[in-house]
């Protein structure tokens, strides 16, 4: 426009002419057109409200194990803290821990787990937690010593760390905990005198004087009798109730709204019983579904109280499998009955009076899935139909106001055969994109970059067929519940760094859901962390991903109601079916913001748009808030401990009419931010 502000027509540049209509989709949605970028238009009526935003949209998928132990959620360092995963090297000693023998290259002069004057061994019947401990029995003179160390700790170099342990003694003696690396020095050791034949709690801090990956504990006794240790534990000591200072602050502005537990295939051989009580008294127990322990020192508590702290709403998964309808209905009442109930007097007892009142549940995961191989064939339709209505009629009995989701795995045969078998409130489903770990290395980046962006094209097309295979059956309310969704191509072991285009694919994602918000009750990511999670960790750092500040993003600056947007755009070079811009516009509740949020998909180019908001008045002296996510190249990354290369860019330009001009620099997610105020249409 030629009356446009000078901070806005500094930005602007020429564009090509000529535009083709080639294809459509969604909302009136987004037009694709032949040619080089010529002038793109979108196009907002902000008095054509299409539907709501989804209370639901921003949610998180949390697989139990994968994203709370081993540099997850927890900030617990050692492995096998309780000694309870099996003594696989035969020397008397809990793996991953080690003898001393073995760290003083004396190996040899064990033999399963006796030596000259000690003998380790695992303890099945004395115990402090769950149901086991780690035994040494110390002969001769008082002189003896022995010890087990765990390897390989990583440590912050002037981080403060907080250890504790329980032990007990028959006999007499001292106890101690040493800290150092390989090859020396030692940082910190402390002697723990007051040895008895009750279990008792130790604890030492220490500060780490330098950054180490070659971290080691030892942890032993001096002295003659048998000791025990038990429910050993090693975390930094700014910890929140166990968990990771720098991921709990991480996790605040995602505003995450729904978070899903405990899985994922996890969910169908949890037993939840096993996550409650005191931490250090819970079992470890092996998951058959991923072949790993888990601690389970992440439970129910801790799920309920980490919404607390965070915002979002519960959303449980429940064991199908190897569970019964018995065991879900338990968990209801813990979750959501009155302290006078029996599972709330046993909530009660473990600290948490008050109800969890968590609403949204489901009955198994994915069900025509090979997690669960009694139903992977569709003749087994009917078996699931039974059981889910004995789940939910269990569940209902204790917590009527619940809403239990039926499972599918994306199959728009099984959502329609379910659908004709019996009613269903929810429908929840996965929607995934990409290679799904076929490819064993990303070498061409850019053939990455253009197959991801377009990946969005899949989902959409995913969840059209869903919607289309309900057909005249689907309920009058939102009913799909993507419970998990994400372009799927490599686990973080293989190709650690999510880029750029993966942070458009979301965007992308987000608008397709916007599009067709009728129909969505929630969307939930996977995952949360790690595992091509939003966040990925390690020991003393995280890495804050591109998809990580699309999710922020769009949660932080997307309204209530969804309007009606319409974009003309040239399409990208290397797919005649994806259009360069994508966008979508919501409005918040009052009428008195529109949020526009675009995706600017090309690789190098940048696109200027003319943006007509119609019936839009602007505020006087109104300024749009622009919010530019981009990195510093098209297939950018961020390293563990920054964010330079991919964040958001917030700036302000002035405006002076609804209509104006704005160049969406390549490989871009932007969302411009309109004050001003909806215009009643003409009589």
């Amino acid at each position: 426009p030629t009356q446009a502000p000078r901070i806005l027509k500094s930005a602007l540049f020429t564009p090509d002419s000529g535009l083709t209509v080639l294809a459509s989709w969604g909302m009136r949605g987004n037009r694709a057109a032949a040619g080089p970028h010529t002038e793109s238009v979108i196009e907002v009526d902000a008095s054509n409200v299409q539907g709501e935003v989804p209370r639901y949209l921003f949610g998180q998928f949390m697989e139990h194990e994968h994203n709370t132990i081993d540099n997850g959620l927890l900030a617990e360092l050692l492995q096998d803290r309780k000694f309870e995963e099996g003594d696989l090297d035969g020397n008397g000693v809990a793996t991953p821990w080690v003898p001393e023998e073995r760290v003083q290259d004396r190996y040899w002069q064990l033999r399963h787990g006796q030596g000259l004057n000690d003998r380790y061994y695992v303890d099945h019947k004395i115990f402090y937690g769950g149901g086991a401990s780690q035994a040494i029995q110390l002969l001769g003179s008082a002189s003896n010593q022995a010890s087990v160390y765990q390897i390989n700790l990583q440590f912050g170099k002037d981080r403060r760390y907080t250890f504790y342990t329980y032990f007990r003694a028959q006999g007499t003696g001292k106890a101690f905990v040493e800290f150092d690396k390989l090859g020396g020095p030692v940082f910190f050791h402390k002697d723990f005198y007051e040895l008895n034949a009750k279990w008792e709690k130790y604890t030492a801090d220490f500060t780490a004087p330098e950054d180490t990956r070659h971290g080691r504990i030892r942890i032993g006794f001096k002295g003659v009798g048998t000791f025990w240790m038990d429910s050993a534990s090693l975390m930094p000591t700014d910890n929140i109730d166990g968990m990771r200072r720098d991921l709990m602050e991480a996790l605040r502005p995602m505003r995450i709204s729904v978070l899903r537990y405990p899985g994922g295939c996890y969910a169908d051989f949890y037993d939840w019983m096993n996550g409650i009580g005191p931490r250090d008294e819970r079992p470890e127990t092996w998951s058959t579904a991923w072949r790993e322990w888990n601690s389970n020192d992440f439970g129910t508590d801790e799920y309920a109280e980490l919404g607390r702290m965070i915002g979002y709403d519960g959303h449980i998964t429940t064991n199908y499998n190897s569970g019964t309808a018995e065991e879900a209905a338990d968990w209801v009442e813990y979750t959501n009955g009155a302290a006078r109930s029996p599972m709330g007097q046993l909530r009660a007892k473990n600290g948490h009076s008050e109800p969890y009142n968590i609403k949204l549940w489901a009955v198994g995961n994915e069900a025509p899935n090979l997690c669960n191989e009694q139903y992977t064939d569709g003749t087994k339709l009917n078996d699931y139909a039974k059981r889910f209505h004995e789940y939910e009629a269990a569940m209902k009995r204790v917590d009527p106001s619940i809403r239990v989701m039926a499972s599918s795995v994306g199959r728009p045969e099984w959502v329609r055969k379910m659908l004709k078998t019996m009613p269903v409130d929810l429908m929840a489903t996965s929607i995934y994109t990409g290679h799904f770990g076929t490819v064993a290395q990303i070498c061409d980046q850019n053939d990455f970059y253009q197959r991801v962006v377009a990946e969005t094209l899949q989902f959409q097309d995913k969840l059209d067929a869903n919607i289309r295979s309900a057909g005249t059956l689907l309920p009058n309310h939102p009913f799909f519940a993507i419970t998990e969704f994400n372009s799927w191509w490599l686990p973080e072991t293989t190709d650690p760094d999510y880029r750029l285009a993966n942070a458009l694919y979301f965007a992308g994602v987000f608008n397709a859901l916007l599009r067709h918000s009728k129909y969505i009750f929630l969307a939930e990511s996977c995952s949360l962390i790690n595992v091509q999670g939003m966040i990925e960790v390690n020991p003393v750092a995280i890495k804050l991903t591109p998809p990580y500040f699309a999710y922020v993003l769009y949660a932080n600056h997307t309204g209530s109601q969804v309007l009606d947007t319409e974009v003309n755009s040239s399409v990208v070079p290397w797919n005649s079916k994806l259009a360069s811009l994508d966008a979508v516009a919501t409005m918040d509740g009052d009428g008195h913001t529109v949020y526009l949020a675009v995706v600017n998909r090309s690789q190098d180019d940048p696109i200027s748009s003319r943006i007509h908001l119609k019936r839009w008045i602007p505020a006087r002296g109104a300024q749009v808030q622009v919010y530019e996510l981009n990195g510093k190249s098209w297939d950018a990354f961020n390293p563990y401990g920054g964010t330079a290369n991919v964040n958001i860019l917030p700036k302000t330009i002035a405006i002076q009419q609804a209509t104006i001009s704005y160049r969406f620099p390549a490989h871009s997610v932007t969302v411009l931010e309109f004050k001003g105020l909806m215009a009643m249409p003409s009589p």
